[in-house]
C-alpha cells in the first residue's frame, strides 16, 4: 500500500506493519485488523500476497493471495465497493488460511534459504508477512463542458 495510505492506519497496526521497500504487510493473523480499519476509513481493500522478508531477500509466494476485487459487480458506488472489498477480503483469508500451511508454502518454493536462516537459528514464521494493498477513492474529475452548436 502507498505510504500516504498507510498513514490513516492506526498507531497500533502501522507499529505492527513490516515493510518490504514501499509495501506495508502483517503477519496474516493482522490482516482481519487491517480490512476492518479500511473499510472504517472508506478504502478498498484490494488483497495482497504472501512473502517472507528474509535477510537475504523477499520470498514471494505470489500464489498464495487474496484479491478482493475478483467478482466485483459493475455500477457500484464507492461506498458499495469498499463494503464488498472488505467481505470479499475477509472471506478470502479465512479460505486460504485453510488451504496453506503458510510456513509450509514458503519451505516448498524456499529451501535453501529458509535451510539457511533456521541453520542459524532463525524462526522463518517470524519473516512472514503478507503484503496488503488499499486503494483511497479517485478524485472526481470533473466532465469538460460540452459545447454544441446548432444550424
Amino acid at each position: 500500500m502507498k505510504d500516504d495510505l498507510a498513514l490513516l492506519l492506526p498507531d497500533t497496526l502501522r507499529s505492527a506493519a513490516c515493510r518490504s521497500g514501499r509495501e506495508w504487510g502483517w503477519q496474516p493473523e493482522a490482516i482481519p485488523l487491517v480490512i476492518d480499519e479500511a473499510e472504517k476509513l472508506g478504502l478498498l481493500n484490494v488483497g495482497g500476497q504472501l512473502q517472507f522478508l528474509m535477510p537475504e531477500g523477499i520470498c514471494e509466494c505470489y500464489w498464495v493471495e487474496v484479491n478482493a476485487l475478483i467478482g466485483e459487480p459493475d455500477g457500484l458506488t464507492w461506498v458499495e465497493r469498499v463494503a464488498f472489498s472488505a467481505v470479499a477480503a475477509r472471506q478470502q483469508m479465512v479460505d486460504i488460511s485453510l488451504r496453506y500451511d503458510f510456513v509450509e508454502e514458503g519451505r516448498k518454493a524456499f529451501a535453501d534459504p529458509f535451510a539457511a536462516y533456521e541453520a542459524t537459528g532463525g524462526n522463518v514464521g517470524d519473516r512472514m508477512c503478507f503484503i496488503w494493498y488499499l486503494q483511497a477513492e479517485p478524485p472526481v474529475i470533473a466532465s469538460p463542458p460540452v459545447y454544441g452548436f446548432t444550424t
